[in-house]
């Protein structure tokens, strides 16, 4: 509102001020109004239809009533952070029901469901949820390559950018390994059980990506949190989940 009100008195200036009066220094006046209210039309349309305080209580609700279910079910397995292709067109994370050893290998991409089957055998039974960096992947323009550098720039992006949850991103990739090292996260870390099965939202949101850009399986392998800084370190598992 007040853009368009800025817009429409300058327009309204320039016009009085030019036919009608014919002053060039009133002139210039409306004109700048009206750029004035062209600049906060612009920003009004960039700013997000969800206040930030809302948003972190939704993402607060929506983790704390996953954890209860995770606990409830006893669910002691860390989550595959899958890229969409293997996830029913969605970016989501499995966790099994039972402990393996050995991560399980998919049969074929998993249905767009809560429970599914990933496997032959009867207890090979999961769950395939939505994270805190499902949603997240999808505000990225384009689908970003396997290399360190694009996806240091995709997570960044996300980051420092998007969600500003951190100052600066660091990616190293060595084989089926992936480093993010995140700087001064502006994330207060909490002792959530589901943050055992899944990882923070900082984890998450890593994973999510990374599974997305190598379009392959993902876990979080740990995830240490200093004073200012976050380290993550990710496994990449091939053609297995």
């Amino acid at each position: 509102m007040l853009g368009l009100g800025l817009a429409l008195s300058g327009a309204s200036l320039t016009l009085v001020s030019y036919v009608v009066l014919g002053s060039i220094p009133l002139t210039g006046l409306g004109i700048s109004t009206i750029i004035l209210g062209a600049v906060a039309l612009a920003l009004g349309r960039e700013q997000p239809k969800i206040p930030p305080e809302l948003s972190s209580v939704l993402l607060r609700s929506g983790l704390e009533n996953l954890s209860a279910i995770i606990e409830e079910l006893g669910l002691r397995c860390k989550a595959i952070y899958l890229p969409s292709s293997m996830a029913g067109g969605r970016q989501a994370a499995l966790i099994p029901l039972l402990s393996n050893p050995e991560p399980p290998k998919l049969e074929k991409p998993l249905p767009k469901r809560l429970i599914v089957k990933y496997g032959q055998s009867p207890k090979e039974i999961g769950l395939l949820v939505t994270t805190p960096g499902s949603h997240v992947v999808e505000m990225l323009e384009s689908k970003p390559g396997s290399a360190s550098g694009e996806l240091e720039a995709a997570i960044s992006t996300i980051l420092t950018g998007v969600t500003d949850l951190a100052d600066a991103v660091r990616v190293t990739v060595d084989d089926d390994n992936v480093r993010v090292e995140v700087v001064d996260p502006h994330f207060e870390h909490e002792n959530l059980w589901v943050y055992e099965i899944l990882g923070s939202p900082l984890s998450s949101i890593a994973a999510s990506v990374t599974a997305e850009a190598l379009d392959k399986p993902v876990m979080i392998d740990a995830e240490r949190h200093d004073k200012d800084r976050c380290l993550i370190e990710l496994k990449v598992l091939g053609e297995t989940v």
